[in-house]
């Protein structure tokens, strides 16, 4: 029961914010498309999204996602991680952001090493074979955009940090 519920929380989840992503994404291309509030681009965006979870759920292959799953988990950790960092950095708790940087720094590797170890383990194995080039080809893209998003996250974060952290050590004690 347990792992019934978790697998349907996380699709249900897993949709929702791939939902959002397409739409941010299609809204690049067409500005109504990425509205959440507009209904065509909301069933649009959805539909696409369903479709794949059930391109992989008519091939059998659901499997393959777990890998991927975990390294999307790891993400989420990173991107938790950077947030507190910056809340922390950003609200003259410098002294404290050690707590955060640390497990960041872990998780951060963890998601890369994973993700590479999937894309030479798993899925380039995978393009080699007719049956499973798609998911392969699929599971592959997908492990580098979270890996790409992970570097683009801290990209983003840490330039951020370091000019938060000299500016609190130029201010005078009081």
């Amino acid at each position: 029961m347990f792992e019934a519920l978790f697998i349907l929380t996380t699709i249900d989840a897993g949709t929702r914010v791939a939902r959002f992503i397409l739409q941010e994404m299609l809204g690049k291309i067409y500005k109504p498309l990425g509205r959440n509030e507009w209904l065509p681009a909301n069933l649009l965006a959805s539909g696409i999204v369903v479709f794949f979870w059930g391109y992989f759920i008519y091939t059998g292959s659901i499997s393959t996602i777990w890998p991927m799953f975990g390294t999307a988990n790891q993400l989420l950790a990173t991107i938790a991680l950077t947030v507190g960092t910056s809340y922390l950095i950003n609200n003259g708790k410098v002294r404290y952001a050690w707590v955060t940087i640390i497990p960041l720094v872990f998780v951060g590797v963890t998601t890369l090493t994973a993700g590479i170890m999937n894309i030479i383990g798993i899925y380039i194995p995978q393009l080699s074979m007719d049956k499973s080039y798609v998911k392969g080809l699929i599971n592959l893209v997908m492990t580098a955009v979270i890996m790409v998003s992970v570097l683009i996250i801290l990209k983003d974060a840490v330039p951020n940090w370091i000019r938060a952290y000299r500016k609190y050590r130029m201010t005078p004690a009081v």
